[in-house]
């Protein structure tokens, strides 16, 4: 899910891991719930058939467009942010889907709560934050690490953690940076992005794996003013989660489960799952309070508009763009501190996008395949024992198709050289995980007439206003496309 992170209130998840959905040009005027707001009753959960979208398209006075009118319109998209209503009706049905967990109510419980659900007590979410993620993973080194070792070699004696039950990495995100932002020398207003996602595999005879849940994604989101991962102490301002079932789960489970978890210094509710996501999707001040509420706001961003999440993806991890940004929007950032712990951490990303990418195919089920693709394509080019299996692939060779014949990105093709480099740029936030993905060139071809329409409008992209050169520099390089 992309969402821009603030010094003080921000966001998980997904994708992006959990990466992007945008924002609306123009206001809304949707009144939301503050976080204690409390329903009167539990309001009933939607039917699995309904959508849950979180942008629609309007026409000039801000009338919803529907079918052909919308895929037609280039005129603007209006946020959804959801509600609080809608929040707690999604809790109970997941708390319900949660055999065993300790807590009654998923709103009283606390990262500590799932943790030990699946099987992991004794580690404390304060040493999950602050310790680096090749300690993490290693047993041997973690069981000195923690700030409760004497507990924590207790509590694991007769039964270590295997490795594997654990994977985590961290590095540059640029999709939780708000580059509408002003810049000054360099560093946006708001701070440059960073993110670390530790993944734990539910443990066997933990009551998580018992009820069929396979991995619990946690995500901390971090700002900083220079251009480098935070320090020790620093805490990230809100946190996501994921929880993953075992596939196939014949409908015992959806097909993901978000959560958003306060920060840890929060003076009152430090730890505590909440209901939205303090963002602002690049434009601050659009929704009221700026708040986005599960799980309307982390669907979409994950490949789903459906209540009940069917083909909910995760999003694989995409070093490469990550890396791509340091040389456009944030060049103070040094491409050697991309991937903060090194070349080394490929071995884990690996890992990651691997379990990504099995996944996505289980849950496709007849739906759209560009995010599996571009998982398989990550993997492809990082494939232990090739050149490229620790280093960067740029933006000309990461191009992937999924039928025979289809077009692919050529390097030095024209209009391809020039305009892949802009929809990296400028699209790949949300169109890496929303709708389509702008590396498969097929569907870039497709959408021709409804790209040029809304770049010329004004309502993409939607995370900054292009000026008028920029603007027919793209669309001119998509109308050369075949």
């Amino acid at each position: 899910m992309r969402f821009f992170v603030r010094p003080l209130a921000v966001l998980l998840l997904v994708v992006c891991l959990f990466s992007s959905v945008a924002c609306q040009k123009k206001e809304e005027g949707v009144a939301t719930a503050t976080q204690s707001d409390t329903a009167a009753t539990a309001p009933a959960v939607a039917a699995a058939s309904e959508e849950l979208k979180l942008f629609e398209t309007t026409d000039a006075k801000g009338n919803v467009l529907h079918g052909a009118a919308a895929s037609q319109s280039a005129v603007a998209l209006r946020i959804n942010p959801g509600t609080q209503a809608e929040a707690e009706a999604y809790y109970i049905a997941v708390r319900t889907a949660l055999r065993g967990f300790p807590v009654p109510t998923l709103p009283e419980s606390r990262i500590g709560d799932m943790l030990v659900y699946y099987g992991f007590p004794a580690l404390l979410a304060k040493d999950i934050e602050s310790i680096d993620p090749p300690v993490l993973v290693d047993f041997n080194r973690l069981r000195t690490a923690v700030s409760n070792a004497a507990e924590f070699q207790r509590v694991y004696a007769s039964n270590p953690l295997q490795p594997g039950e654990i994977n985590s990495v961290r590095f540059f995100a640029p999709k939780i940076i708000n580059v509408r932002d002003p810049q000054v020398g360099g560093v946006p207003a708001g701070g440059f992005g960073w993110r670390k996602v530790v993944r734990f595999r539910a443990r066997n005879g933990s009551p998580a794996r018992i009820a069929g849940l396979d991995s619990f994604f946690l995500l901390f989101n971090f700002t900083t003013k220079t251009p480098k991962y935070p320090p020790a102490g620093t805490h990230a301002g809100q946190l996501q989660a994921i929880l993953q079932p075992v596939y196939p789960h014949r409908g015992a489970h959806r097909d993901l489960y978000f959560l958003v978890y306060e920060r840890l210094d929060d003076p009152t509710n430090a730890e505590k799952v909440g209901y939205f996501l303090k963002a602002t999707f690049d434009l601050e001040g659009v929704v009221p309070d700026d708040k986005y509420y599960v799980p309307r706001s982390c669907g979409q961003c994950h490949g789903t508009v459906a209540s009940d999440q069917k083909r909910a993806k995760v999003n694989y991890l995409d070093t490469d763009h990550f890396i791509d940004r340091t040389g456009d929007d944030f060049t103070r950032v040094a491409a050697s501190d991309v991937l903060v712990d090194g070349s080394s951490s490929y071995n884990y990303f690996r890992v990651f996008n691997t379990e990504i990418e099995t996944q996505n195919a289980a849950v496709i089920d007849g739906g759209a395949q560009f995010a599996l693709l571009a998982a398989r394509k990550w993997l492809e080019l990082h494939k232990p024992r090739t050149p490229d299996e620790a280093r960067h692939v740029p933006p000309l060779r990461r191009g992937f198709v999924q039928n025979a014949g289809d077009a692919t990105w050529t390097d030095g093709a024209t209009p391809d050289t020039q305009l892949l480099p802009e929809l990296n740029r400028y699209c790949f936030r949300c169109h890496s995980s929303v709708n389509y993905h702008v590396f498969q060139k097929t569907s870039v071809i497709g959408r021709k007439s409804s790209i040029i329409s809304r770049i010329d409008s004004g309502s993409m992209p939607q995370d900054r206003e292009l000026d008028d050169a920029t603007k027919r520099r793209i669309t001119d390089l998509v109308k050369a496309l075949p």
